[in-house]
């Protein structure tokens, strides 16, 4: 398999929980289905 492709995304949407509220926005076909193809490079914009 090649090298997956590094890609940065917002850490709330891998269900970390980094928003100002303390929670989280959590995209599960991100996380499970892309995810399978990428590299994610958290970042918190926040």
């Amino acid at each position: 398999m090649e090298d997956k492709i590094r890609l940065g995304i917002s850490a709330c949407l891998l269900g970390r929980e980094v928003r100002y509220d303390g929670g989280h926005k959590l995209d599960r076909f991100v996380r499970d289905t892309l995810g399978q193809y990428v590299e994610y490079l958290p970042v918190c914009p926040e």
